[in-house]
């Protein structure tokens, strides 16, 4: 079965570029021009197999919640040390997106997403297998592994095999999907394990990835490769060492030990952030000044490009903290059982959901200043009003802040993403979406840190529950407000830049 494209050399599709010292986003356009349109039924049979993907990928986050409880029975561990069932999945995955989709550009996207989907899928077989909390912590970041090959190499599918004007619509189907498998992934690991046992929570991403492997054989987009293979070892070492030591210190740091104390104080979480800021900084240092960096962040002197990889990071930061925080606030001031609390959140999943399509052909018509504007709007408005609610203690101003705030992730989230991608040239794809998923990532993982800073900073000072966690939620006010900020500073459609 042939693919699409006339030629995956890369050569083919780098010879204009090479002579274009426009902005990326000109040399994106002139890759589009060369590239062979698939046929439709084809390239919508990519993305169900993509969104699919992205889809076991989002529920693994949130399924694996409901069911910690009968894996520390059936295996015999401690409550602390069920965290890192979770926590061992994001780590990996925030450690290895970046390098995840270099790898895309080196050996193909189709390539890296079928290999990512197989480990994947042989990982959750160790996960649902595992008679040991060593064995299911190995699975697990074998998951994240599986899944920072695929991540990235997924999106960069989806943005190759639809034309520019219908990218938008077809990258709100592909991010909103997934975010219903989200928003139901503690219902499902509650069913699932009611019923089935905790192991089937694993078990049942097998079909999953089954049906997206033969949709990706069978469609066979083209696999464009970079000619550009090289691998800097010190680069990938720094990555390898800041980017989890980053990850893991503001997790843990952001807890308090008995004595009510912030663990970010004690002297090995404090070192571990240092040491792992110290090995970021030193990688972004040397990609700027070897010959053949690891990832060309130069690509980010564009500023449309570096804008949307901000508002991406800026508002998984407000974004990740609040919604940690929302449900402890839920059960602890509200008294809603978990079950209750999981639901109660959905009036910001819900708009999510639904307006990231819309968001996506609007992106196809006006581009994505005029929707980030709105969006970080929407966002900040809905974060002062879930921050009153908290104080007042009164659940409907909450639900309309929730409203608010996902209507405004959904305005930012999809067009962000599709423009990022759009404008990054076709061999450097996968790169570029891997970095912009780390970003999001440690952005995450900084808003539950700062929120869970705020909130023990406001107990301390003899402030209630209330009060404290609507302090967490004003900050997420800010951030956004930052982001306001950012989306006012975008280049408008269509404006270029010299390199």
């Amino acid at each position: 079965m042939r693919s699409w494209s006339k030629s995956t050399n890369p050569s083919t599709t780098r010879a204009p570029l090479a002579k274009c010292n426009g902005s990326i986003r000109y040399a994106a356009v002139m890759s589009e021009m060369i590239a062979l349109t698939p046929p439709p039924t084809r390239r919508w049979l990519v993305l169900l197999a993509m969104t699919g993907s992205l889809s076991m990928i989002f529920v693994d986050i949130t399924v694996t919640g409901v069911a910690l409880p009968s894996i520390g029975a059936d295996l015999g561990v401690t409550t602390q040390a069920l965290s890192w069932v979770t926590n061992a999945y994001l780590v990996a995955l925030a450690a290895l997106m970046a390098l995840g989709g270099r790898t895309g550009d080196i050996i193909g996207k189709r390539s890296a997403f079928l290999a990512g989907v197989a480990v994947f899928a042989g990982a959750s077989i160790v996960c649902a297998s595992a008679p040991t909390m060593e064995l299911l912590l190995t699975g697990r970041i074998l998951q994240g592994l599986g899944a920072a090959l695929m991540q990235p190499a997924s999106a960069s599918l989806v943005i190759e095999n639809f034309a520019p004007g219908e990218r938008g619509k077809a990258m709100g189907i592909y991010i909103g999907i997934p975010m219903t498998f989200f928003a139901i992934g503690p219902v499902l690991g509650g069913l699932v394990t009611e019923f089935a046992g905790w192991r089937w929570v694993f078990y049942v991403n097998l079909p999953i990835a089954i049906a997206a492997i033969a949709l990706a054989i069978y469609a066979r987009p083209a696999n464009i490769k970079s000619a550009d293979r090289a691998i800097d070892p010190i680069s990938v070492l720094l990555l390898l060492f800041g980017v989890p030591l980053s990850v893991i210190a503001l997790q843990e740091g952001g807890k308090v030990d008995a004595a009510g104390t912030l663990n970010i104080l004690e002297p090995r979480y404090f070192s571990a952030l240092a040491a792992g800021l110290i090995c970021c900084t030193l990688f972004v240092r040397r990609q700027f000044r070897i010959a053949k960096p690891l990832i060309r962040l130069a690509l980010f002197r564009d500023r449309a490009l570096l804008a949307d990889a901000l508002l991406i990071g800026i508002m998984q930061f407000a974004m990740a903290g609040i919604i940690v925080e929302g449900s402890i606030y839920a059960q602890e001031v509200l008294h809603f059982s978990p079950t209750r609390a999981g639901a109660s959140l959905m009036p910001m999943l819900v708009p999510v959901i639904f307006l990231a399509q819309v968001a996506g052909r609007r992106y196809d018509r006006l581009g994505v200043r005029p929707l980030a504007r709105i969006g970080t709007a929407l966002a900040t408005i809905g974060f002062l009003a879930w921050s009153a609610g908290c104080v007042l203690e009164t659940y409907w101003i909450i639900a309309l802040g929730m409203m608010f705030l996902g209507a405004g992730i959904a305005f930012i989230m999809s067009p962000a993403n599709t423009d990022a991608l759009s404008r990054a040239p076709a061999e450097m794809r996968g790169q570029i979406s891997g970095l912009i998923q780390t970003f999001r990532q440690l952005g995450g993982a900084v808003g539950v840190a700062m929120a869970a800073c705020i909130v023990e900073a406001m107990r301390a000072a003899s402030y209630g529950l209330s009060t404290a966690i609507g302090a967490a939620m004003l900050g997420g006010a800010c951030v956004a407000a930052l982001g306001c900020v950012v989306a006012m500073k975008m280049p408008g459609r269509g404006e270029i830049r010299a390199q």
